[in-house]
């Protein structure tokens, strides 16, 4: 399909392509760097915190 069009034409369709892949990649890094950093904030420490409770009301269930 490119091939009909002058050589400078192909040339800046890559470039513009590559552009457009860059700004896409850059957002969706962001979006995945913050989920990630959403989940080592709250999902850990919950869960830490639940195995921990858990631990402790099924450790002081025994000992009745």
């Amino acid at each position: 399909m490119l091939e009909k069009y002058p050589l400078i034409v192909r040339i800046l369709a890559l470039v513009g392509f590559f552009l457009v892949a860059g700004f896409v990649l850059s957002i969706v890094g962001t979006i995945l760097s913050g989920l990630v950093g959403l989940f080592f904030r709250l999902v850990i420490p919950v869960a830490l915190v639940y195995f921990f409770v858990n631990w402790l009301t099924k450790r002081r269930r025994s000992t009745y």
